[in-house]
């Protein structure tokens, strides 16, 4: 059998093997963007179990069951004694605990877990308890009560702090979900139910009682936890207090890659490490085993400003490669078809669709490129929300098109009537009854408008319909309805604040268009991901589709070519005008995380035009690029790409394909 030595000595370079050998007291590893750290995890766990430590002493902490259960399998592969290392989530752990010293918070036992449904309903009912759904403003929805406790509880922040930053449209319920929150906790206790995050909550309440500390002290006496930048103080706090007898703590993170602070993760938990743990030693990997020495050059560039940051240049172990190219473009279209023919031409020249990426800060980015790829029958996933035509909000305006392209759509009638307050199925159904008869939608429309409180809202439905069709402009048309629409959004989603994106998406993508009909039948077009596979025959069964995703869904994952679009002000860093020094700088590691996504080739898109409010925009590259420093590591053409044209589908053609498609269907 292969010794420890020889293992180590060929799989792990001098600064894993550092990190690794280290395993008496308080460790900091710096694991920079694709430099091992799952190795070093791997590799200590195999080290500590051969040095003769007792594996039931060993307590791994991750973010995902999957992770913990990988490195625990990996290190098993060369001593099966790995398999008995206790790891786990932080979640889990503190179920074990919570449920072996319940008797010391005054919970029985069985304890009663509540999931997020459980939760929101109970929320619900302790709203109408305290009077909260009596008032006449309009209560934020029970999913929304409980973002809001959870925020509240995790970040260590007052009900007003997190809707100032995530609802400030509910601010003047502050004070009412504070007495929420008081009888939500109360109920809790008195009814033996623990939440998700009371799971964090109570694990340091019992850390904190000095028998209990004790007892886990003797049991876990070697403490490692991965992803340590994405830690909230709850959970930093645990850390500390399990080690603060034996000092065996071995943190792994990258403060360059901490993105998830509206999460409640904290930037800061990276430095204040060594506060705690004065004795820390620090390691930094900084060799590079994924990317080109040209990307990691952008990368070390862009996050050489930050303002606090563990200092590490990124070194690649991968030979070769081009630099970045900068591309800018007149529009989000021509972006987005340039993106799709470049797609295009790297599959036809061999490379896998699921080896490419197009990353982007917000899903409503990406929304003219579902309508590129689509057009070029480019089969795609979209991770960190849904695609373009299945979210309920553009599906709710799309209606109002259909119904100016088609007068007797039932459906859609059916979907634009239910938006109005007052109206029921029973209702709707004698309107679209009416309507079906006639043929006349207007006069059906007039019929309803003294009906209570559901009158006002069909005069408004009839007005906007008959205004969006006596003008002659298309997008001018799609503006009147999203006019229209936007009250009804507001009234009907919390977050409409992020949902507002897409309808100026498609407000944009409107504007290129003379027609409705023109619109709409582009728009079938962008089918699910199995569907297109199913279509093109001329594809293998086992193809997997192209990626689209939000850099915070892409940490943690690679591809060979990477597209990152939309890098302008305004996108990323994002266009809120509220963004505290500390929210910017995480903008900028976003970026970072973005680029050290590359395996080998990298493009940086952007287009100078945009909109807001149907208002059009001048947008200027992000700061985080235009930089001098920065620009030199970019290939940056000479020109913009304003002239760049996609390559237009005949209408025969899809219409053919269409009407096939429906004969497949039959």
């Amino acid at each position: 059998m292969e010794k420890l030595e020889e293992i180590l000595a060929r799989n792990l370079n001098p600064s894993q093997y550092q990190a690794v050998t280290t395993i008496q007291g308080p460790l900091l590893v710096v694991a920079g963007a694709g430099t091992g750290k799952t190795r070093v995890i791997e590799y200590r766990v195999l080290y500590m179990v051969e040095q003769g430590i007792k594996p039931e002493s060993i307590l791994l902490l991750t973010f995902t069951r999957r992770a913990a259960r990988e490195m625990l399998w990996r290190a098993s592969r060369h001593n099966r004694l790995c398999q008995r290392v206790n790891g786990g989530t932080f979640h889990s752990f503190g179920f074990s605990v919570i449920t072996q010293f319940a008797h010391i918070l005054g919970y029985k036992r069985p304890l009663s877990f509540l999931d997020e449904a459980d939760s929101e309903e109970l929320l619900g009912r302790l709203a109408s308890r305290l009077g909260l759904k009596d008032k006449e403003t309009r209560m934020p929805s029970k999913s929304t009560l409980r973002a809001v406790m959870s925020a509240s509880f995790n970040r260590r922040e007052s009900i007003e702090e997190v809707l100032l930053k995530e609802y400030p449209h509910f601010l003047e319920w502050a004070d009412d979900l504070e007495r929420l929150k008081e009888e939500y906790v109360k109920y809790k206790i008195e009814h033996n139910l623990l939440d998700y995050d009371d799971l964090l909550l109570y694990l340091k309440v019992l850390l904190e009682e000095e028998k209990v500390r004790e007892r886990l002290s003797e049991r876990y006496k070697f403490i490692m936890v991965d992803e340590y930048q994405d830690t909230n103080r709850i959970q930093a706090e645990i850390v500390y207090l399990l080690g603060q007898d034996h000092r065996n703590v071995m943190a792994v993170g990258d403060d360059a890659q901490s993105i998830y602070g509206f999460r409640g993760a904290r930037f800061e938990n990276m430095f204040e490490f060594l506060d705690v743990f004065p004795e820390a030693k620090v390691i930094r990997l900084e060799e590079n085993y994924r990317s080109t020495q040209p990307i990691l050059d952008l990368a070390n560039s862009v996050i050489g400003s930050a303002r606090r940051k563990y200092t590490k240049v990124l070194r690649a172990q991968r030979p070769g490669g081009g630099k970045p190219a900068l591309l800018v473009f007149k529009d989000s279209e021509s972006e987005a078809s340039w993106i799709a023919q470049k797609v295009k031409e790297l599959w036809d020249e061999g490379l896998p669709l699921d080896r490419i990426a197009v990353l982007f800060r917000s899903m409503y980015i990406a929304r003219p490129l579902e309508l590129a790829l689509s057009k070029l029958a480019i089969p795609y996933r979209t991770y960190g929300g849904l695609r373009f035509t299945e979210t309920a909000h553009v599906k709710d305006l799309l209606a109002h098109l259909r119904i100016l392209a088609n007068p007797l759509d039932e459906l859609a009638w059916y979907r634009a009537l239910m938006l109005i307050e007052g109206v029921g199925s029973k209702t709707a159904e004698r309107i679209i009854s009416g309507i079906g008869t006639s043929g006349d939608w207007m006069n059906a429309l007039a019929g309803y408008e003294s009906l209570g409180r559901a009158g006002e809202g069909i005069r408004r439905l009839k007005e906007a319909l008959s205004e969006a069709r006596r003008t002659r402009s298309f997008p001018e048309s799609v503006s009147i309805l999203i006019d229209y629409y936007r009250p009804i959004l507001e009234a009907k989603y919390d977050d409409y604040p992020r949902r507002w994106g897409d309808i100026e998406a498609l407000r944009h993508i409107a504007g290129a268009y003379r027609s409705v009909e023109d619109f709409l039948l582009d728009l079938v077009v962008l089918e699910s991901p199995e569907r297109s596979l199913e279509r093109r025959e001329d594809l293998p069964l086992d193809t997997k589709p192209l990626v689209l995703s939000t850099i915070h869904s892409a940490k943690g994952l690679e591809w060979d070519a990477v597209f990152i679009m939309g890098v302008a002000d305004g996108h990323i860093p994002i266009s809120y005008s509220h963004l505290s020094e500390e929210e910017l700088e995480e903008e900028r590691r976003l970026l970072y995380v973005a680029i050290t996504r590359a395996k080998r080739e990298l493009y940086l898109t952007m287009s100078h035009q945009g909109t807001r409010g149907g208002i059009s925009t001048f947008l200027k590259l992000s700061r985080f690029l235009d930089r001098p420093e920065v620009l030199k590591c970019l290939d940056v053409p000479r020109r913009p790409l304003y002239n760049f044209q996609p390559e237009r589908r005949p209408k025969e053609l899809l219409m053919a394909r269409i009407l096939r498609e429906g004969r497949d269907e039959g």
